[in-house]
């Protein structure tokens, strides 16, 4: 997976969490945006 992939599905789960009222559909996407992030810091460090 191409990391700019990685980073747009970041960006893509920020703006849903943005716009998303339920509490607990944010705590889902903060979860997948921590570990995407985690991902991409792995991918880009070696």
């Amino acid at each position: 997976m191409k990391t700019s992939y990685i980073l747009a599905a970041i960006l893509a789960c920020s703006l849903i969490g943005t716009l998303i009222g339920s509490r607990s559909t944010k705590t889902v996407l903060l979860v997948v945006i921590g570990i995407l992030s985690l991902y991409g810091l792995v991918r880009i460090l070696g």
